[in-house]
């Protein structure tokens, strides 16, 4: 089974999310996948804050180290199956966090959804994240 393409521009859908945390008022993906290559950058609005943060990554699984302010990121990412796994860690300030993230693109193509568990000694969450597809792409 071909692996599913996940490039494109995506906008975050609210009413079809369910998420343990406040919704941003605005959450856009960009992705340029080239199997295995994968760019991710993502743009969260909330209120008065916007943030981007992009990442580049194979789906073979070998780790990505991303120095972020004063956050160190270490993510990879690979493939269950037709799913696309991201996991990660985030160290800042003598905190770690884990994050878990499982895409499943729909079968028509026009959305995905990601699903998030995250995990620190301050904050857990698991988050369902539906995306759709923007514009006529």
């Amino acid at each position: 089974m071909a692996k599913p393409d996940f490039t494109g521009t995506w906008r975050f859908n609210p009413s079809k999310s369910a998420l343990q945390i406040p919704a941003p008022d605005e959450n856009t993906f960009i992705v340029e996948h080239h199997e295995p290559n994968l760019r991710l950058s993502r743009t969260w609005v909330s209120g008065a804050n916007r943030d981007t943060f992009s990442i580049d990554l194979t789906t073979d699984g070998v780790d990505s180290v991303v120095e972020r302010g004063d956050a160190r990121i270490r993510a990879r990412a690979f493939w269950e199956g037709d799913v696309l796994a991201f996991d990660s860690t985030v160290a800042r300030g003598g905190v770690e966090g884990t994050n878990a993230v499982r895409y499943t693109m729909a079968e028509d193509g026009r959305s995905f959804v990601a699903r998030e568990r995250f995990r620190s000694e301050p904050l857990n969450y698991d988050n369902v994240w539906w995306m759709d597809r923007a514009g006529g792409q």
